[in-house]
């Protein structure tokens, strides 16, 4: 009889101990499967990205309805023909497989998808998380989820540029040049696309009577803060003018306009209208902006010019 009980205990003593069930995988056949789809993505490989799915997979992209694995395809074909270049990048993801507790097989995958554009090579990050459902092997289901706003913005940008008449289009590009010159502080390059008597009134006041003057105006800003950057918000033309919304950022490390440097941050929006003679040069900035704001965020009241 004590040999029975003890033959009891110990089976269940052994039950009890049983290692419980591995349900969180950073390697496996499945994760090494997934991350062969990603790399033939990226390389538009679709013949071999198709092989990875079972023939009635379904799935949710942004989505509660399903779509085909050939519709997602056809739909990605369409809008990376807009792109030069495309793919996942491997800096920063992740990738982890998971046993639900029905026992369903889950790849889960997180990694920022960068592309650059044809049109104007502007570059796009588009942050992405991917559940991929495996059954024997095969991506059963999929359910993808990322901000589109990003791509479609975009494609509407370049959509709308190619509806601009070339006079529009020769002013849009006018304007990017601009402020890609304001960034480098490339004078020469800003007498190129102005005329010799440039004029920049700032909010009603004249400031600048000429290409010398408009240049030296540029170099205070540069002295006082050599990381400065103007961020073009927003654009438009009508007729021979382009109003446009601006953005500059940098840090006062160096005297501005007669202030000792504060080591701070400025950040200051505003507006221009820019107007063009029939050569398509510029003749004339009418700039407004708050002063105020940039010395407050300085630190410097009252400034001293």
């Amino acid at each position: 009889m004590k040999k029975i009980f003890l033959l009891g205990l110990s089976a269940i003593l052994f039950f009890n101990c049983e290692k419980p069930k591995e349900r969180y995988f950073v390697e496996s056949p499945e994760i090494t499967d997934f991350k062969s789809n990603i790399s033939e993505y990226s390389n538009g490989d679709w013949e071999s990205w198709r092989a990875h799915f079972s023939d009635t997979a379904k799935l949710y992209v942004n989505s509660l309805k399903s779509i085909s694995v050939s519709d997602l395809e056809n739909n990605q074909k369409e809008m990376l023909s807009n792109f030069s270049s495309y793919g996942f990048q491997e800096k920063g993801s992740f990738v982890e497989m998971v046993l639900d507790n029905q026992d369903k097989t889950w790849v889960n995958y997180w990694a920022n998808w960068h592309g650059t554009l044809k049109a104007n090579g502007k570059e796009i990050d588009v942050p992405v998380h991917i559940t991929a459902q495996y059954v024997d092997g095969k991506i059963a289901e999929i359910y993808d989820y990322f901000d589109t706003s990003p791509i479609s913005t975009a494609l509407n940008e370049i959509e709308d540029y190619n509806a601009m008449s070339m006079d529009e289009k020769t002013l849009t590009n006018t304007i990017n040049t601009m402020v890609a010159v304001w960034n480098k502080n490339d004078q020469d390059a800003m007498k190129s696309i102005t005329v010799p008597n440039l004029i920049r009134n700032s909010n009603g006041t004249r400031e600048v009577n000429n290409q010398e003057e408009y240049g030296a105006m540029m170099s205070n800003f540069f002295t006082g803060f050599p990381d400065f950057k103007v961020i073009l918000e927003n654009s438009e033309i009508k007729d021979n003018k382009a109003i446009i919304t601006w953005r500059c950022v940098g840090t006062n490390t160096g005297e501005f306009l007669g202030n000792a440097p504060t080591n701070k941050k400025v950040n200051v929006l505003g507006m221009s209208v820019w107007t063009f003679n029939a050569e398509g040069k510029a003749t004339q900035e009418d700039a407004f902006f708050d002063n105020q704001i940039m010395f407050n965020q300085l630190g410097i009241t009252p400034p001293k010019a």
